[in-house]
């Protein structure tokens, strides 16, 4: 029989590492240190009306809507494709994509999916850890760093 990439784990909101970042609360459940690098999972609190910019990464992003709504933007120009995830839906942005979304119906509950991992490092490196499972208290700011969408930026 062959061996797993890497051990079983467990994570649960209450314990993962939570930061705050863009006015959003990001719950770490899964990192390229537990999965060897194969993918990572983060739970995501987002306000209505929040989403970020264009932007592109070189991995595969998917979103999976627990609660509230969000309309993603995948691609540019002709070949773009807009669609709306409600609760219970997912959503798939291919690696080297241009896409943004923003909040249509908030609080906005999501699990992201990144493959492979890597992401989670970025939002570690800019987020501040939060004080509470909440959203950011308002007017909560912090450094944050984003690129345009023609230059990748993942830290892979």
């Amino acid at each position: 029989m062959q061996q797993p990439p890497f051990a079983a784990f467990v994570s649960d909101s209450t314990t993962a590492p939570a930061y705050w970042l863009l006015g959003c609360l990001w719950i770490i459940h899964a990192t390229s240190a537990d999965t060897n690098g194969e993918y990572s999972v983060i739970e995501q609190f987002m306000p209505e009306g929040s989403g970020p910019p264009p932007h592109v990464h070189p991995i595969e992003e998917i979103f999976f809507v627990i609660d509230g709504e969000m309309t993603v933007h995948i691609g540019a120009g002709k070949n773009e494709k807009i669609v709306v995830l409600g609760p219970g839906c997912m959503g798939n942005v291919p690696r080297n994509t241009i896409h943004y979304f923003k909040t249509t119906k908030g609080p906005c509950r999501v699990l992201n999916f990144y493959i492979s991992a890597g992401f989670e490092k970025a939002l570690i490196g800019t987020a501040v850890p939060a004080e509470a499972r909440t959203l950011p208290p308002k007017g909560f700011l912090n450094n944050y760093w984003s690129a345009q969408a023609e230059t990748p930026w993942a830290i892979l």
